[in-house]
């Protein structure tokens, strides 16, 4: 009687479930033996389409830029102002926070800051994503300081670094279940803390 074949991998279903393992239990942590028998599939199964443990962690940091960043970065690209482009980038990654279904932390800014990937695909992977997200706020920034939203000697080698840096603290502060008031307070904090060129004035309508 034939075994027959075995059961294929859903990546659809399967990456969330794969990114929960690593985000929860850090690449050390997870195995693929666990993951493999939460999918309900051999290993095999997972090297064949994912390939050896390297590549599917890279995965699941893909997915994870998908799921919890990449809505972010469309508020920076699609926004009017920079002000409202961080205003909607920052409640992306509140609302992350709040979720309570899910782990603390950033788990691509955490997996960059082990320093256990300096070579491979996973630290290509973090490098890209990482990469982009600078790109995307130097792109905004620089845009501000051209349009007069922010000061015009505004260093925007330093704003960038600034403003990703507040991702990382909220990614801290995550792990101490703040609260919502808590989280928008952080926020408010550092929007206020950005070089905003003051409001332009304009003469009243029908004044002399």
């Amino acid at each position: 009687m034939s075994a027959g074949r075995p059961r294929a991998l859903n990546l659809e279903t399967a990456m969330p479930v794969i990114l929960r393992h690593f985000w929860h239990d850090g690449y050390g942590g997870a195995t693929l033996d666990q993951i493999a028998a939460e999918l309900g599939v051999t290993k095999p199964t997972l090297y064949r389409t994912l390939g050896e443990k390297e590549a599917v962690f890279a995965a699941a940091l893909g997915t994870y830029h998908q799921t919890y960043i990449a809505p972010a970065e469309r508020h920076l690209e699609q926004a009017a102002t920079l002000r409202a482009a961080l205003a909607g980038f920052f409640a992306v990654f509140v609302d992350r926070i709040l979720d309570d279904d899910l782990p603390g932390g950033c788990f691509l800014g955490d997996s960059a800051m082990t320093g256990r990937f300096s070579t491979g695909p996973i630290a290509a992977t973090i490098q890209r994503l990482q990469g982009g997200l600078a790109s995307l706020v130097e792109l905004r920034v620089a845009a501000a300081v051209d349009d007069g939203e922010l000061e015009p000697a505004t260093s925007v080698a330093a704003v960038v670094p600034f403003v990703l840096g507040q991702v990382s603290a909220l990614s801290a502060i995550s792990r101490s279940s703040p609260t919502q008031s808590q989280l928008d307070s952080v926020v408010g904090y550092m929007l206020a803390g950005l070089p905003w060129a003051p409001p332009r004035w304009s003469r009243p309508s029908g004044s002399a």
